[in-house]
């Protein structure tokens, strides 16, 4: 079950880092991870495979529970980097908290794909990423 759980990780982290995406490191960067994430839902319609499997392991499989927590900070860990370096080069102010904003991407993706499976179409995951990268913009450096 480890060796699935970091199998699945290593395919979440592999899709995000997509040469097109960039370096998830600009709010135009952002927003083409959002896009791509929609579309792929679009497509798919499958919710997350990640995720999913993350949720059942863990009810069912408690001693797995850090095989699927490493799988998310990978996966966050991209985004805190892009958010980190944004910080730095002045483009999200001071305060804006990159581990925290990390969270809210993953969370946002994860419940939207999960509502967006049971919808049936992509609505609620183009609200919950769009409602994520607007309160990340609210940190905007220029606003």
């Amino acid at each position: 079950m480890r060796a699935v759980l970091a199998w699945q990780a290593d395919s979440i982290v592999a899709r995000q880092q997509a040469p097109e995406l960039g370096e998830l490191d600009s709010f135009a960067a952002l927003r083409r991870w959002a896009d791509s994430c929609i579309a792929s839902q679009d497509m798919l319609r499958g919710g997350c495979t990640f995720g999913s499997l993350a949720a059942e392991v863990v009810k069912t499989e408690p001693s797995h529970r850090d095989a699927a927590a490493r799988g998310f900070e990978r996966w966050q860990e991209l985004f805190r980097r892009g958010l980190s370096k944004m910080r730095e080069r002045g483009e999200l102010r001071p305060e804006a908290d990159p581990a925290a904003l990390a969270h809210l991407l993953a969370a946002a993706f994860q419940g939207g794909a999960l509502l967006d499976q049971a919808a049936g179409e992509s609505t609620p995951l183009r609200d919950a990423l769009y409602g994520a990268l607007a309160y990340i913009e609210s940190f905007s450096a220029e606003r």
